[in-house]
């Protein structure tokens, strides 16, 4: 019982007919889904999602020139669901999403800040990735005017790739902060909660390093595992390196010399992969080397005067 299949079902058995049928001038230039927040548009909603904003539910989109149209639009939502309500409604907590009627634009001006994508580098840069892999999740169930889509497939295009270099430039480094360098020196201090948050801050970085070689938005945190996992270009073989590192436990030498294991598998991993997409040629296992090297590579002068480390 997946909240996105049942309301794409809703939506075609139920609302669209009446929709076309209510608003027959306007039904050509309308455009209808589930797309943004809440963990039935990653598909990845459960028995523990249903307690809060979750159920059957979907926006309306209309273009900027059938503006006036949305409160038409909303009462008649709002009809449907009350004369023909679906199996399972949609419940609203204070600090959900609200699903509606909006433009085009407005929609993802909520979510990104710009109507039709950013067109330049401070433009990309401004917008948080998990609000990209928002505005790119879920399933559109009709675009009958097409903008809704076009934005979107301008957005599943991904970054510019001076912007994704410099991402990548700054994991790299990240990652060999923390597991390759630090944690070393934390075990020898017996520096246990600081320990525990190096390999936090090592898991972060290696799964935002995945996600930039795949070409992939990362979501909200609550998902980047699960959503990584499924990636072809080393999700699951990093993901289960990953989940040995967070099922270990102890303070001993053992299961230290089994992290840093982990942590080399991983990092021997990306290395390969940075070369194979020709980002870093270098085979040194410090990636550190990798960072500064794609660094170098940035095209745009700004990025490019930036510290590796810095995003």
């Amino acid at each position: 019982m997946n909240g996105m299949e049942l309301s794409r079902q809703y939506f075609s058995d139920v609302a669209a007919p009446r929709l076309k049928s209510g608003f027959p001038d306007l039904y050509g230039r309308l455009s209808a889904g589930l797309v943004g927040n809440g963990s039935e548009c990653f598909g990845y909603d459960d028995a523990l999602s249903r307690d809060h904003d979750w159920g059957v539910d979907f926006f309306i989109w209309v273009t900027a020139g059938d503006r006036e149209a949305i409160s038409n639009l909303r009462k008649w939502k709002a009809a449907l669901i009350e004369e023909m309500p679906p199996e399972y409604p949609r419940t609203r907590s204070e600090y959900g999403a609200r699903i509606g009627v909006m433009t085009t634009g407005d929609f993802y001006i909520s979510l990104i800040g710009c109507p039709e994508g950013p067109d330049d580098i401070p433009g990309w840069r401004r917008i948080p990735e998990e609000n990209l892999a928002m505005a790119t999740n879920g399933e559109v169930f009709i675009d009958n005017a097409g903008a809704f889509t076009a934005t979107r497939e301008r957005l599943l295009r991904y970054y510019p790739e001076d912007i994704r270099r410099k991402k990548l430039a700054a994991r790299c480094m990240a990652i060999a902060q923390t597991g390759q360098y630090n944690l070393d020196r934390c075990f020898k201090r017996r520096d246990w909660v600081t320990y525990k948050t190096v390999l936090a801050r090592f898991t972060d970085s290696v799964i935002g390093a995945v996600f930039l070689l795949n070409r992939v938005f990362r979501p909200y945190y609550k998902w980047a595992y699960r959503r990584m996992t499924e990636l072809p270009v080393l999700g699951g073989q990093i993901g289960g390196h990953l989940a040995r590192i967070a099922r270990s436990d102890g303070d001993g030498g053992e299961i230290f010399e089994e992290n840093k294991s982990d942590i080399d598998e991983i990092c021997a991993l990306l290395v390969r992969e940075l070369q194979r997409q020709r980002l870093a040629l270098s085979d040194d296992w410090f990636l550190t080397t990798q960072g500064e090297e794609i660094q170098h590579s940035i095209q745009d002068g700004f990025l490019r005067s930036l510290p590796a480390q810095y995003e």
